[in-house]
């Protein structure tokens, strides 16, 4: 049963006036048309009479349940549901989600995706990291950080998040089959200088990536840098290829001994990532692929120095953070 209508001030002072003037409780209620236990209750405490609050409605989640799901969802990766129907809680799945979005220990996040490791990926990360913590900030000037990043007329997924105005109608964002068509681009930087964007056309080989190599790495090489330095690629099957090993030979470049599996220990991945937002800012989306070269090509000129210092300036606590985490994967 709800609350019943509090008593105005008028009320208040007529039934402390019948009071003093000797009336009874009964005599009082029925001349102010309350009940008696209102009238009672006002004049045991008329001070604090109407300002002890409800405590509202019951938690349905005891504490020691809320206990045991704080300490499951901690420890698993599992949904609302899942975690109601294997703790055997008699709450709603959205009160699951409400207690632990209310906990300020718990943050509902996107899993972050790492590329599957065996043990001796694991080991050989490890041993990476190990070994580079002793290099000093200048150590990562001098390398020359490359990659290929592929950009599709879409977007890089089809999840677009925006707040909307009720008021208005809703955005749709819609995707074509595969993300539309797409384009490649192989970027490298070294230090806070960046190379020219480079257009890969068609699916590539070997040859190709040696042509790229010979027509844009070797200029910035001898344009740009001093002495000093060595050249970053991943373990792309093309950048394993015989062939690639021996012009490395004949050209004199050295190349860093790089672990499999290690995004997050690449800072031109980020700078990816930094390129990405900014081509498709604003949910935007590309009519066309001549469109969408001159926006990554415009992104590129726009990267800043600082940002490239800042990414170089995180190397020494990735590789830490690697080395913590006995070759395991982080959080970069």
């Amino acid at each position: 049963m709800g609350r019943g209508k509090v008593l105005n001030e008028h009320e208040k002072g007529l039934i402390a006036g019948l009071s003093q003037g000797g009336r009874t409780i009964r005599d009082i209620a029925a001349r102010v048309q309350r009940s008696k236990n209102v009238v009672s209750n006002f004049l045991r405490a008329p001070l604090e009479f109407g300002r002890k609050k409800s405590p509202g409605r019951p938690q349905k989640l005891s504490p020691t349940d809320k206990r045991r799901l704080l300490r499951a969802a901690s420890n698993e990766t599992k949904g609302s549901n899942t975690l109601r129907q294997e703790l055997g809680l008699s709450v709603a799945s959205r009160s699951i989600y409400r207690t632990l979005h209310n906990d300020p220990n718990f943050q509902f996040k996107k899993m972050v995706s790492a590329p599957m490791m065996l043990p001796r990926h694991l080991v050989a990360r490890e041993n990476f990291a190990s070994e580079k913590l002793t290099w000093c900030p200048a150590d990562w000037y001098k390398v020359i950080w490359s990659d290929e990043k592929k950009f599709n007329l879409d977007g890089p997924d089809g999840l677009a998040f925006y707040w909307h105005d009720l008021r208005k109608d809703k955005r749709i964002f819609s995707r074509r089959q595969g993300g539309g068509n797409s384009v490649m681009f192989w970027g490298a930087f070294c230090g806070t200088k960046k190379c020219e964007l480079v257009l890969l056309e068609g699916n590539k080989n070997a040859e190709d990536y040696i042509q790229t190599l010979e027509s844009y790495l070797l200029p910035f090489i001898d344009q740009e840098l001093d002495a000093g330095w060595i050249y970053m690629h991943d373990g792309a099957s093309i950048h394993r290829a015989h062939r690639v090993r021996q012009f490395f030979e004949e050209e004199e470049v050295p190349v860093m001994d790089w672990p499999a599996k290690s995004p997050d220990l690449n800072p031109i991945e980020n700078l990816w990532g930094l390129l990405a937002r900014a081509v498709y800012v604003g949910c935007r989306q590309f009519n066309n692929v001549e469109e969408l070269k001159e926006a990554v090509w415009e992104a590129w000129d726009n990267i800043t120095t600082d940002t490239l210092k800042s990414l170089l300036g995180s190397m020494q606590r990735r590789c830490r953070d690697c080395y913590l985490a006995k070759g395991g994967a982080t959080k970069y």
